[in-house]
């Protein structure tokens, strides 16, 4: 099967004029007609019969261009829709990002984004996920850049750090460390304290090694993937538990304590994360210095 012939067959059954279609197709109307009788002689049956001046469809020719109308119409979607990618100004890009992000920083981000005319056809998916997660896929092809942490032995992902989050400690209300409004790692290791999953990444890395410091060994009460759930279990006074976390401002809705903690080495990062050896798309890069443009402070 030639597939040069059947959409010479297609756009030939479009316009039902051989001279129309030839030109069309920027072929010589001998040449379309070759391509005609090849799939003529392959069928075993006439697919054009003549109509004046023109050529009509036979029986048989609108059974074969019911499937290839379709067919083609789906390939030239298809072909327009990746032909947006060359361009800055359509397109659409798969977007990862931290839960605790969509609250605020995701939002205003976007919004700016689309405020500027030249942004305004680039679409935007958006997709809520852990770190883990958002890495993962960005490597399967299923996103194309993420807001996350820093995850270890991923040789094959881009990291560009972003800004600095100051780590807090929460408490409830009703805490003995509530008293303070500055707290020692030491201090903090006095009670059980509610910790991330391992798998969280980057900053469970960060908090493990503020007690490695002081050779202290945590009371881990409970271990949670995010920080929303961490101040509900928090605020609602479990065990007497504190919680390290970003100093994050929606945090203030739940009835709990933000206290700074007394070490300078208290804070994560939040890196641009990308596919280190797949080019990116014209729409893509334009997000991707977007981004860089408006949250890069390291």
């Amino acid at each position: 099967m030639n597939m040069n012939n059947l959409y010479y067959f297609n756009v030939l059954a479009r316009f039902q004029h051989y001279t129309k279609a030839a030109e069309y197709l920027y072929i010589t109307q001998p040449s379309l007609s070759h391509a005609i009788s090849s799939l003529e002689k392959e069928y075993g049956v006439k697919l054009f019969e003549k109509d004046g001046r023109n050529v009509k469809l036979s029986k048989y020719g609108k059974l074969l261009y019911r499937y290839t109308s379709d067919g083609f119409s789906s390939l030239e979607i298809g072909n327009r829709t990746l032909s947006e990618f060359n361009n800055k100004e359509h397109g659409f890009v798969d977007f990862g990002f931290l839960f605790i992000l969509g609250y605020q920083l995701v939002p205003n981000l976007i919004k700016s984004f689309h405020t500027i005319r030249e942004h305004e056809q680039i679409a935007v998916n958006l997709y809520q996920s852990t770190s883990a997660d958002s890495i993962q896929n960005i490597i399967n092809g299923k996103l194309d850049l993420a807001l996350c942490t820093y995850i270890e032995d991923n040789p094959e992902i881009e990291f560009t750090p972003l800004f600095k989050q100051n780590l807090v400690c929460i408490v409830p209300q009703h805490h003995p460390l509530a008293r303070f409004d500055c707290v020692s790692i030491h201090q903090i290791a006095s009670y059980p304290i509610i910790q991330y999953t391992n798998q969280i990444g980057e900053i469970q890395t960060i908090i493990t090694n503020l007690f490695l410091k002081y050779n202290l060994t945590p009371n881990v009460y409970l271990r949670l993937q995010e920080e929303m759930t961490i101040a509900g279990f928090i605020s609602a006074g479990v065990a007497e538990c504190s919680a390290i976390v970003p100093d994050l401002d929606v945090l203030n809705i739940y009835n709990l304590k933000k206290i700074k903690i007394d070490d300078e080495k208290a804070y994560r990062k939040i890196y641009l994360a990308r596919a280190k050896n797949r080019p990116m798309a014209a729409c893509v890069k334009v997000l991707y210095d977007f981004i860089i443009k408006e949250l890069k402070t390291l």
